[in-house]
C-alpha cells in the first residue's frame, strides 16, 4: 500500500504500525512479547503532541510541561528526518540531529510518558484510536505557512473537539534559552563569521610581521656582502 508523504512521510511504501517506545521494548528479535506496555488507568487522560524536537532546549521543555498539564499521560510524536527536511527546506539543512538523537532527547524529559517514533504528519482517526488519545495539542511551529498546514493535519482532532493549542512563551526564560533552532543556528553562523574575521585580521598582522622581518634580514645580508 502506498502512503501519502504528507501523512506518513515514507515512499514508496510504509507500515501503519504505530511505533512507541513502550511497544518497541515489548518485543525482542524473536518477536515474542517480553513485557507488558505501561498500563494506564481507565480514567487517565492521554495527551498527544508532535514536532521535530531538534536541538532539544528549554523552550521544548516548556511546551511539554504545558502539554502534560492538560492530562495525565503525555505521548510525544517525533517526525522523521525526511519529513523535517521537506517541511523546513526553505530554512536550510535541517534537522541538525537525526531521528534517534531527537527521540532520546525527548525520552529524557520527565514529563514524557511515551514517544511515537516516525510520527505521521497528519493526525487522523487511526492515530487517535490506536493511541487512545483524549487531547491533541499543537505547540510552536517549525514550518512555513503553518496556518494552511494546520487545516489539513489537525482537521480530524478539531472535528472531534479534542484539539488544543499552547502558547509556550515564558517571560522567565532568557531569550537565548528559549530560542528556536533556526535562531540557534543563526547565532552559530554569526559567531563563526566573527571568528573568521578575527582570524583574518590576526593573520594579516602575522604576515606583515614576517614580511618585515624578511625584508630586514635581506637588507642585513646585502650590507654584509658590500
Amino acid at each position: 500500500m502506498l502512503c501519502n508523504s504528507k501523512t506518513l512521510a515514507r515512499t514508496p511504501s510504509c507500515s501503519r504500525f504505530m511505533k512507541t517506545s513502550s511497544i518497541l521494548t515489548s518485543f525482542r528479535g524473536s518477536g515474542m512479547m517480553t513485557c507488558e506496555p505501561k498500563k494506564l488507568g481507565k480514567d487517565d487522560k492521554i495527551v498527544y503532541i508532535d514536532g521535530d524536537w531538534d536541538m532539544f532546549n528549554a523552550k521544548h521543555i516548556r511546551i511539554l510541561t504545558e502539554a502534560k498539564a492538560l492530562g495525565d499521560f503525555l505521548i510525544v510524536g517525533v517526525h522523521n528526518d525526511q519529513l523535517v527536511a521537506e517541511k523546513t527546506k526553505s530554512h536550510g539543512n535541517f534537522p541538525i540531529m537525526d531521528l534517534h538523537e531527537r527521540v532520546l532527547s525527548v525520552m529524557g524529559c520527565k514529563h514524557v510518558g511515551d514517544v511515537l517514533l516516525d510520527a505521521p504528519w497528519t493526525i487522523g482517526r487511526d492515530v487517535i484510536s490506536t493511541l487512545n488519545l483524549d487531547i491533541v495539542v499543537r505547540g510552536t511551529r517549525y514550518i512555513d505557512d503553518g496556518d494552511n498546514e494546520d487545516i489539513q493535519r489537525y482537521k480530524v482532532p478539531q472535528e472531534m473537539k479534542i484539539f488544543r493549542t499552547i502558547d509556550a512563551t515564558n517571560p522567565s526564560l532568557t531569550a537565548s534559552s528559549c530560542s528556536p533552532v533556526h535562531d540557534i543556528i543563526k547565532r552559530i553562523q554569526e559567531n563563526r563569521a566573527r571568528f573568521q574575521a578575527r582570524f583574518r585580521k590576526k593573520k594579516a598582522k602575522e604576515d606583515a610581521y614576517y614580511e618585515n622581518k624578511h625584508s630586514q634580514l635581506e637588507s642585513s645580508l646585502r650590507n654584509d656582502e658590500s
